[in-house]
């Protein structure tokens, strides 16, 4: 037979990935989670989907960000390395995950340890890679048969983990059409028992499957999660199913069976106690014939409803502040007013001379105080008009006059976020805050944008004034670079600042500070060159001079990493692609010369950012170097540093004591 033969007879495979994620109360929400995520281009296609469920038992805060870190890191570096298998992205992907929690362990955040509930896995053309750790089941129902493949691992998993072994085992297998998988917290099997689940998986449609999951785990848990995976065949899959919103994601190709687990090797040992205890089982189960299944589903439905208007109304309620506005008149009215009260008060109504005397005070003094009144109004009026025009540049401010200009967009609206009592000069964006650096200090602020909540914490380690600051979200990690140029690490979780080793030149003069993934960079003009450090134990290794001999960047301000690594001087932007120029890339220029003063952007990111205080707009590009918008305001003016949020579309401004803000949209 030939291979164009054999072709035509290969069926094609679809996943079908649906997850359901149960939070009977908002505070909860935080420390579990069911994901999933097919690629995103063509080259993620070989990686097939990625998905699972987590869940961490201890509620303390600082546990909230682990969920959501394990999340980042293990979807960005499955995705990351097109040259790798799928296998051994998913077992990167899980390195990448115990490093980071080495990390939060290295900083003293250790309340997770042993309360981590993690089921995962990967599926790939025919091929399925899955890993469990802690109170999760991973089920295989393969026609009346089901089996749980997860108990092996849980067997071979070490008594006694540390974080950098935390996610320590993998198994991989085939699967066939027909298949169904169920990755669940141990909630849905205190529900149900595996024969239990078989018969249910029987008796509901692959649609009405994980609606019926859902309205068992409402009904009984708190805080819940499952991931139903059915491998169907792609000529049996009609659109409608595919792109069904409760879907998780995208297709993926065909499975046989099972083959043994291997064991993650990782590159350092600490041991950590993790003490998991298994879960008592219930056996209950609901009837399932054909009215009662409409009925569930239809219940499902109005829960669903419910619980989404719930959240939304709840979402909505915010604290406003009241102040005394009418004590704070009042205390403006002029004594004058007080002395009028008083005399006519004291009027001696029987002697008609004093009465006529007090008359002609009074019309006195009402005259005199119209008279003060208006020279206040035009006073006034002349110091508004005199700001007007103050106001107004001196020079010539193209982008608001050169409508034929490149995309220019004039931005309404620059709105304060808020007020500082001192200068601020460096801020990076890390989850849902942003941190400030003020000048010549040794602290940081907390900024939540949503309620203009204000934070200051204060650092220890003594190595000099807080210089530059830039965030590295793989560890959810803050990186400050001090006057003395000692860098020191703040972790936000527990609030904690370090002192970091690290090999520094002796005549290092940096101009800006970046990261990317878990390496810091420092860019140094005077010597061009650009240092890369990788994280280490304790901080970080040894340095790479990363430009080649042949680049550049003596004349560069500032510098940002995406794909590329854009440097910008204050003319033009220079994008570098493994340390040399990326001739691939050439940034347009607008008509108006641009006069750059910073650049931003990072990894995931659509655009690439350049601050212009002197023509007052910020210059959007694409990653090909083409202008898609320039943001233009007179309030863009002295701006010392700013970060952009694409996911919530603003960008936000530090100007000498304020944090400014405004919409891309």
């Amino acid at each position: 037979m030939t291979t164009s033969s054999k072709k035509k007879k290969e069926k094609g495979y679809h996943a079908i990935i649906r997850d359901v994620f149960v939070c009977s109360k908002s505070e909860l929400a935080p420390f579990a989670t069911a994901f999933s995520f097919p690629p995103e281009n063509f080259e993620q296609q070989k990686f097939g989907a990625l998905f699972g469920v987590i869940k961490v038992n201890d509620h303390s805060e600082s546990s909230s960000y682990v969920v959501n870190l394990l999340v980042s890191v293990i979807r960005k570096e499955y995705f990351s390395k097109p040259h790798r298998s799928p296998e051994e992205g998913f077992e990167a992907s899980l390195r990448k995950a115990n490093l980071a929690l080495a990390e939060l362990a290295r900083h003293g955040v250790t309340s997770w340890a042993g309360k981590i509930n993690f089921a995962g896995g990967a599926i790939e053309r025919n091929n399925l890679h899955f890993t469990c750790l802690g109170n999760v089941s991973i089920f295989l129902i393969r026609g009346n048969e089901i089996s749980e493949i997860s108990e092996e691992l849980e067997e071979e998993k070490d008594s006694e983990p540390h974080p950098l072994k935390t996610f320590s085992n993998i198994s991989s297998g085939k699967l066939e059409v027909g298949d169904k998988l169920v990755f669940t917290t141990n909630e849905l099997v205190d529900i149900f028992s595996p024969e239990e689940l078989r018969q249910n998986a029987s008796h509901f449609s692959r649609e009405e499957l994980p609606g019926f999951f859902e309205i068992s785990l409402k009904a009984n848990s708190e805080l819940a999660g499952t991931i139903v995976v059915d491998l169907a065949d792609s000529t049996e899959i009609k659109p409608l199913i595919v792109e069904a919103p409760i879907i998780g994601k995208e297709k993926v190709k065909k499975i046989d069976s099972f083959v043994g687990a291997h064991e993650i090797i990782e590159e350092e040992e600490e041991k950590y106690a993790h003490g998991l205890k298994p879960s008592a089982r219930q056996d209950f189960s609901l009837a399932s014939d054909a009215r009662w299944k409409k009925i569930l589903v239809r219940l499902r439905n109005i829960l669903q409803v419910l619980g989404d208007k719930s959240k939304l109304y709840f979402s909505k309620i915010q604290r406003i502040p009241k102040e005394g506005r009418l004590k704070e008149i009042f205390s403006r009215v002029p004594p004058i007013f007080s002395s009028v009260i008083y005399q006519v008060k004291n009027i001696d109504w029987k002697n008609r001379k004093i009465i006529i005397q007090s008359i002609v005070v009074v019309a006195i003094l009402a005259i005199g105080l119209y008279g003060i009144a208006s020279f206040v109004k035009k006073r006034n009026e002349q110091k508004r008009l005199s700001q007007q025009i103050s106001a107004q540049p001196t020079e010539p401010t193209p982008a608001v006059q050169n409508l034929d200009d490149v995309n220019v967009k004039n931005i309404e609206m620059v709105e304060e976020v808020v007020n500082f009592s001192q200068n601020v000069s460096q801020m990076a964006l890390l989850g849902n805050f942003l941190y400030v650096v003020p000048e010549k200090s040794l602290s940081v602020l907390k900024i939540d944008p949503g309620s203009k909540n204000i934070e200051e914490i204060k650092a220890n380690p003594d190595g000099g004034n807080f210089k530059l600051v830039s965030a590295m979200p793989h560890l959810s990690i803050l990186f400050i670079l001090t006057e003395n140029n000692k860098v020191i690490s703040f972790t936000p979780i527990n609030k904690n600042f370090q002192e970091n080793n690290i090999s520094l030149p002796g005549n290092l003069k940096v101009a800006d500070m970046k990261t990317y993934l878990t390496y810091l960079y420092f860019l140094d003009p005077g010597a061009n060159q650009v240092y890369r450090y990788p994280r280490a134990e304790g901080g970080f290794g040894e340095m790479q001079s990363w430009l080649k001999s042949e680049s550049d960047v003596r004349g560069t301000k500032s510098f940002a990493i995406n794909e590329d690594l854009f440097a910008a001087n204050s003319s033009d932007t220079i994008a570098y692609l493994q340390g040399k120029i990326d001739s691939n890339i050439s940034f347009e220029k607008p008509n108006v010369p641009l006069s750059i003063d910073k650049i931003f952007s990072e990894p995931d990111m659509k655009g690439i950012y350049v601050l212009d205080n002197k023509n007052h707009r910020v210059v959007q590009y694409d990653k090909e170097g083409k202008i898609v918008n320039q943001y233009f305001n007179t309030s863009i003016a002295s701006v010392k540093d700013f970060s952009v949020d694409e996911k919530n579309k603003a960008i936000y401004l530090l100007k000498n004591n304020q944090l400014l803000k405004f919409s891309m949209e």
